[in-house]
C-alpha cells in the first residue's frame, strides 16, 4: 500500500510536469471550502509558494456563509492571495455586465434538478473561471493553470474520466491528488494542522454553492438544523418559484410530465437549460456528483 509520503511526491511531480509542459503564465489554487480544495490548495501553495499567483473562490451567490468565511480566514491564517469572483458581479468580454444571479435563474427555469447541473455550472462557475482568464491575460500560448482538488475516488464517473493533466485552451486543469483517497487527505490534514470547516463536518459537503441540481430529498432539513438562516432563504425562493408556475421545490427537478410538455410545445425551439443538459462537469462540483449517486 501507498504511504502518504509517497502520494505527495507524486503529487509534486504532477505539478511540475504540467508547468514544464505547459509554462503557465498564472497558477491557481481554486479553494471552494471543502476539505479536498483546501488540503491541495495548502499542498500547492508550499511546493509552489511564489510561482502560485493565488488562491480563487468562487461565490455562486446561493451558499451557507460560513463556509465563506472559513474560506477567507483560512487564507488569511496562512497567507495566501485569497481572490474571490462573484456571480453576481460577472461582465461579458466586451466589459458589459452580464449578471448571472441564482435566484433570478430558478424563477425564469425553475429549480435545475441534476439533468440541468450543466446550465447551472456554466452561469454561476465556468463564467467565473472565463473572468479570472481575461482578467490575468491567460491566452492558449500563455494560458492560467488551475489547481483542483479533483480525486478519483471521490465519484464512481471519475473514475475513469479524471486527468493529473488537462489541457484545455487558455486553462491547464491539474489534479496533483487525483489518486489520493479522502483517509489520504484527512492525514494530510490532521499532520498540517489544517483549519476543518465546520460547514463540512455537520453537512457533509462544502456547501459553497447550493444550486439544488444535485439537492437529494431531506437535504434542506439536514441544513435547517444547523444553518436555519440559509435553509429559511431557500424556502422564501420555492414560495416565489412555485408562485411563478413551476411545481416543483429545491430539492426536486423538473417532472417528466412538465420536461415532455415543454418539449412539444417549444416548435423545436429547447428549453435554456436543454441544450447542455448531459454534458460532464469534471474538474468542479465532483462533490455534489457524488453524494447524488449515494443517495
Amino acid at each position: 500500500m501507498t504511504d502518504l509520503a509517497d502520494k505527495l511526491r507524486e503529487a509534486r511531480g504532477i505539478l511540475e510536469t504540467a508547468i514544464d509542459l505547459h509554462s503557465p503564465k498564472h497558477i491557481f489554487g481554486l479553494f471552494s471550502g471543502g476539505h479536498d480544495s483546501v488540503t491541495v490548495t495548502h499542498f500547492a501553495a508550499r511546493a509552489l509558494r511564489e510561482r502560485m499567483s493565488g488562491v480563487v473562490h468562487i461565490n455562486t451567490g446561493i451558499g451557507i456563509p460560513q463556509t465563506r468565511e472559513y474560506v477567507r480566514e483560512t487564507s488569511k491564517h496562512f497567507n495566501w492571495n485569497l481572490i474571490v469572483y462573484k456571480a453576481t458581479e460577472n461582465t461579458k468580454a466586451d466589459g458589459t455586465p452580464d449578471p448571472q444571479v441564482w435566484e433570478e435563474l430558478v424563477m425564469a427555469y425553475g429549480f435545475p434538478g441534476p439533468f440541468h447541473h450543466r446550465k447551472m455550472y456554466n452561469r454561476l462557475k465556468e463564467r467565473q473561471l472565463n473572468r479570472l482568464a481575461r482578467d490575468f491575460g491567460a491566452t492558449p500560448k500563455e494560458p492560467m493553470m488551475l489547481i483542483s482538488g479533483c480525486r478519483r475516488e471521490e465519484s464512481t464517473r471519475r473514475m475513469g474520466t479524471t486527468k493529473e493533466i488537462d489541457p484545455q485552451g487558455r486553462t491547464i486543469w491539474v489534479a496533483p491528488f487525483a489518486n489520493m483517497t479522502a483517509l489520504d487527505c484527512a492525514e494530510y490534514m490532521k499532520q498540517e494542522d489544517i483549519p476543518r470547516n465546520q460547514v463540512k463536518d455537520l453537512l457533509h459537503m462544502s456547501g459553497e454553492c447550493l444550486c439544488g441540481a444535485f439537492a437529494h430529498p431531506g437535504e434542506l432539513a439536514e441544513i435547517e438544523m444547523w444553518f436555519p438562516k440559509t435553509a429559511a432563504y431557500i424556502k422564501g425562493i420555492e414560495e416565489k418559484v412555485r408562485a411563478a408556475g413551476f411545481p416543483w421545490g429545491w430539492e426536486e427537478g423538473p417532472p417528466t410530465w412538465w420536461t415532455d410538455r415543454k418539449k412539444a410545445k417549444a416548435s423545436g425551439q429547447e428549453d435554456a437549460f436543454e441544450d447542455e443538459a448531459v454534458a460532464e462537469i469534471e474538474h468542479l462540483c465532483t462533490g455534489c456528483g457524488k453524494r447524488y449517486e449515494s443517495a
